[in-house]
């Protein structure tokens, strides 16, 4: 294997993890391959990526899995939606906005959507940092579930690079002697010093000084690209 080829769907941010596989396995270069979440299982199968950093749930079959760490649900709104005006919302909050779906759209269109006002959206904080832009605000939703990243990989091409990825992921230093199979459970970890989870914000509280601000238009009101109704 003349390089380790690493996918991450959009928002995974695995520098750090790379920069420690330099400094381990120097003799094999890692590179990182962006492919879509729908696309994860298929890049692995059709040879595009070793592994894969991939947002659950996947088709399991034939494939190794471990769980690394979960992300914080948010809504994204254009930065003069009222709802910014909070530090969290529950979902009750969004009763009556317009909320903007992916269909066929990538995840950068979908929040390039938002920053025109069409609608809001709710995604995996890691993907509103990566791709909001300069033009969205996005705001934790506390009682939403959480997602979960997960490092995956095809059963039969298993190797020792795939391990020490493991160990690097789990924060392990070189040459632990922590078994193989214990890595390959499928578990939720706690959050990792690279991108582990962060604990759930309390209830929502309004920023000093503020009243709440009262929603523009509200049932009846439509959105543009293929719009949702939360009910």
């Amino acid at each position: 294997m003349e390089r380790f080829r690493l996918g991450g769907v959009p928002g995974v941010t695995p520098a750090k993890w790379l920069r420690v596989w330099r400094e381990r396995v120097p003799g094999v270069p890692a590179v990182l391959v962006e492919v879509d979440e729908a696309d994860a299982v298929a890049a692995l199968v059709e040879g595009r990526a070793d592994a894969v950093l991939a947002r659950l749930p996947i088709a399991e079959e034939g494939l190794h899995i471990v769980r690394l760490y979960d992300e914080l649900p948010v809504v994204v709104a254009a930065k003069g939606h009222p709802i910014v005006a909070f530090e969290t919302v529950t979902s009750a909050d969004l009763d009556g906005e317009p909320m903007l779906e992916q269909g066929g759209m990538s995840l950068a269109q979908l929040l390039e959507t938002v920053a025109t006002g069409a609608g809001l959206a709710v995604v995996p904080m890691s993907v509103a940092r990566a791709l909001g832009g300069a033009e969205t605000r996005h705001r934790v939703v506390t009682d939403l579930p959480s997602t979960t990243i997960a490092l995956a990989w095809l059963e039969a091409a298993d190797s020792p690079l795939h391990q020490e990825l493991i160990g690097i992921a789990r924060g392990r230093r070189a040459g632990s002697s922590r078994g193989d199979r214990a890595d390959r459970e499928h578990r939720v970890e706690p959050g990792n010093a690279a991108t582990g989870a962060k604990p759930r914000p309390s209830k929502p509280q309004p920023k000093p000084g503020s009243n709440r601000p009262r929603r523009p238009g509200g049932p009846g009101r439509s959105g543009r690209a293929g719009p949702g109704r939360r009910r």
